[in-house]
């Protein structure tokens, strides 16, 4: 039986090396508040497929689920990142906290506003849907707006302006992280299919974040030659309808106003320029010299070098590729979200905050709060020593307890053997004593008893 063939370019097997440099999230719901609103509950599924494919995006969460589940089940399977959606009970404000697993840190972000998924296609006049192949590469990561603080007008102290320097490069640094790196010398420019767009407002400091389509679209072509070239490739595709052309060139030569404008209403800076990098064939090259050789046999060696660099020449400008007008259109998909920093902290959620949107505290009131803090972990640290100490004593206890109950049992099996033994031999004993009373009661009978009592019946 042959053998079976097996795709290797495109359906080539990722080995763990190569996955172990991809970062991976996953997008919960932390709190009961949270699991019972049926909109956040679709804003989780529609940045789900933001952060797509690298991301879970079938996971269910459960009212009995903590926060501490999450964390230990993302060593195992190489989470690096967690994206917490949590509504407060009191105010139910919205916020999204973002962390860096398994050591932090914790950026805390307050949900202004936002907009889901199918809100936004209800606006738009031709709403694009995803699919199954728009999702096979991660989004392309645009920042904007996440400038230099040194860049700008000091008009605070010098303190202050390296604090929201530092804040900045935190915050930066865990958006880039948040999505593999991209290789110009190695992507294929078709596999970018998706924009993550993140702005920050320089004058309100307020972050939005949008999500795109990319959509590339030939802008020489007519709409007739369009139809024509998907109807080429895909049967399923109709035709131009010719019954008013008289012949094909009156289709193809149509140079109406209508024919060329295009349907997204494209504008001129969308337009660009893309040549296809085609190498030159070595074959032309040498047929142009072949043929050159061919017709110049008797002509000099200089002029035939000379007419062989411009043949040379002018089978390298005939293989050019001529530029192409391409326009590249931008559809948002969703959702939508403005954000406002609100704190970063150590941990995962627990730990000591570096830095607060609208609290500050002094370096005396800092120092007493760790004083606080350390005089806390110092009791918990007792406290679990002490809980130590004593699962240890109550095991101690409960191991000599069994041990005692099986010496209870092993002498009780000892002694019923021991007694049946005794039984045994007082049985054996008796049995003897009767053999020999009987032995002793029957002596006095004498031994011709039976003859005298059947003498007479013989005769």
């Amino acid at each position: 039986m042959a053998k079976r063939r097996q795709k290797k370019r495109t359906h080539a097997v990722v080995t763990p090396e190569q996955t172990q440099g991809i970062p991976k999230s996953m997008v919960i719901r932390v709190g009961q508040t949270s699991l019972s609103n049926h909109s956040l509950n679709q804003l989780v599924k529609d940045f789900r497929q933001i952060m797509q494919p690298h991301t879970a995006i079938k996971l269910k969460e459960r009212k009995s689920n903590k926060l501490k589940d999450f964390i230990v089940m993302s060593g195992p399977l190489g989470v690096s990142h967690l994206f917490m959606f949590t509504q407060s009970e009191k105010t139910g404000n919205v916020s999204l906290k973002i962390a860096r697993t398994p050591h932090g840190p914790t950026i805390s972000f307050q949900v202004l506003d936002y907009s889901l998924g199918k809100d936004i296609k209800k606006f738009l006049k031709r709403p694009k849907s995803l699919k199954a192949s728009d999702v096979l590469d991660p989004p392309l990561l645009v920042l904007n707006g996440f400038t230099n603080i040194k860049n700008k007008n000091k008009t605070s102290d010098d303190n202050e302006d390296i604090t929201n320097e530092n804040v900045e490069k935190v915050v930066v640094s865990m958006f880039q992280n948040i999505l593999p790196p991209l290789n110009p010398s190695r992507i294929q420019l078709s596999s970018i299919k998706r924009v993550f767009l993140i702005n920050r407002d320089q004058a309100t400091g307020e972050i939005s974040m949008r999500h795109y389509f990319i959509d590339i679209r030939e802008v020489d072509i007519s709409k007739n030659l369009k139809r024509l070239y998907k109807a080429k490739n895909n049967i399923h595709k109709s035709i131009p309808n010719l019954h008013r052309k008289e012949d094909i060139s009156s289709l193809i030569l149509d140079h109406d106003l209508g024919a060329y404008t295009s349907e997204s209403e494209i504008e001129d800076d969308s337009i660009v320029k893309v040549i296809d990098q085609n190498r030159i064939s070595t074959q032309n090259l040498a047929k142009a010299n072949k043929k050159q050789k061919n017709d110049e046999n008797d002509a000099e060696e200089e002029a035939e070098d000379e007419n062989i660099e411009d043949n040379i020449k002018q089978a390298f400008h005939q293989n050019i590729p001529t530029p192409k007008k391409k326009a590249v259109k931008l559809t948002e998909v969703g959702p939508r979200l403005t954000l406002k920093l609100v704190k970063i902290e150590e941990g995962i959620c627990s730990g000591k905050v570096l830095h607060h949107e609208y609290v500050r505290k002094t370096s005396a009131e800092i120092k007493l709060l760790e004083k606080r803090h350390a005089e806390k972990m110092r009791l918990k640290e007792q406290r679990r020593s002490e809980q130590e100490k004593n699962i240890e004593r109550k095991k101690s206890v409960k191991e000599a307890k069994k041990q005692r109950k099986l010496a209870r049992r092993e002498q009780r099996k000892l002694d019923e053997q021991n007694g049946e033994t005794n039984m045994h031999q007082d049985s054996e004993s008796d049995n003897g004593s009767d053999s020999e009373d009987d032995e002793n009661n029957y002596q006095d009978v004498p031994e011709d008893i039976d003859s005298d009592l059947f003498s007479e019946v013989e005769e």
